[in-house]
């Protein structure tokens, strides 16, 4: 009985859209063009290729980025932790120890010139 009202909600909604699609099926405009699996941008037909190649400089420079976020984004419980932190000096040697790992693979990735954009 305590989720009857979110059961009623859930069983409503799912109706409410199921009606919209059927409505928008039943009264929207039908394809009139032979073409209905081309890409397009709202209505307009395409004008050329709709894929296009990337420089691999794009998809480096993408995963160094998700490398060092996911890497920052692990400071956050160590600083909610710290301020709860019964051995202070082994939190601040993990911190250190972090920061040196980070240092390192930010030297590597400068040394190895992966962010040089030159042609």
């Amino acid at each position: 009985m305590e989720f009857l009202s979110f059961t009623i909600f859930l069983i409503i909604c799912t109706a409410l859209g199921l009606v919209l699609m059927f409505i928008s099926n039943f009264l929207g405009q039908k394809a009139k063009q032979v073409r209905t699996n081309d890409i397009y941008e709202s209505g307009v037909n395409p004008v050329g290729s709709a894929t296009r190649q990337y420089d691999i400089k794009f998809y480096l420079t993408a995963i160094m980025f998700l490398l060092f976020d996911v890497e920052i984004v692990f400071l956050l419980p160590w600083a909610l932790a710290y301020n709860n932190a019964s051995n202070l000096g082994f939190m601040v040697a993990g911190f250190i120890f972090f920061m040196a790992v980070l240092l390192v693979g930010y030297i590597f990735v400068i040394n190895s010139k992966a962010l040089e954009w030159e042609k």
